[in-house]
């Protein structure tokens, strides 16, 4: 049986988003203490950072894996020939947006964001925690590498199918949406109503 464990964080980049919008706005032609910056030039700001990672999440995976025994003829299990391990599979899961492909729109004081739907950026193993925690060969062969290397694989693609039954990649449009309104209220003072649109796969 599986036993995952998963820390879900969202990665906050409102330090650097703060830090870009005040450069946005220190470098702007001011007048009567407000800021003459376009929205366009906030968006072009955004959307050169190519891609933003919104949410992460932690996982560890602990699981038996079992080699049957071999047989005679299928008449009966040969004795002391099955193998089984132990292995625990540790990472990271990194989701986020392709910034590259945001559209940008305005009318009036509202500007609408289209994005395209959150994906897995990147599963990253950690090798120091991961490994097999028990090995029990048999008289005449040892547990296969490539049993390993399988389960490895398998470890790769719960961890991935759990974070989006999870919910994973709706925390990371809660979070981009949260990082990119506040980048451009650094850089506009909050003068606009920032909306967003989410393409379907088919957009």
């Amino acid at each position: 049986m599986s036993k995952i464990k998963f820390a879900v964080v969202g990665l906050v980049l409102g330090l650097v988003l703060g830090v870009a919008g005040v450069l946005i706005v220190q470098n702007a032609d001011s007048s009567n203490g407000h800021s003459n910056v376009q929205p366009s030039v906030v968006f072009d700001r955004i959307v050169s950072k190519n891609e933003l990672v919104s949410a992460s999440q932690d996982y560890s995976i602990t699981e038996k894996s079992t080699q049957e025994a071999a047989t005679f003829f299928d008449l009966f299990d040969i004795p002391f020939t099955d193998t089984s391990f132990w292995y625990k599979y540790v990472g990271t899961i990194k989701v986020g947006v392709d910034l590259e492909k945001a559209e940008f729109s305005q009318e009036g004081n509202t500007i609408t964001i289209a994005l395209e739907q959150p994906y897995i950026i990147s599963n990253t193993p950690n090798m120091e925690e991961s490994g097999v925690l028990e090995q029990n060969n048999n008289l005449f062969a040892s547990v296969p590498l490539e049993d390993v290397d399988e389960f490895q694989r398998e470890c790769i693609r719960t961890s991935e199918e759990n974070a989006v039954t999870g919910g994973l990649l709706d925390e990371a449009k809660t979070n981009a949406e949260e990082d990119i309104r506040d980048m451009f209220n650094a850089a506009l003072g909050g003068a606009y109503n920032i909306d967003f649109e989410w393409k379907t796969a088919q957009e």
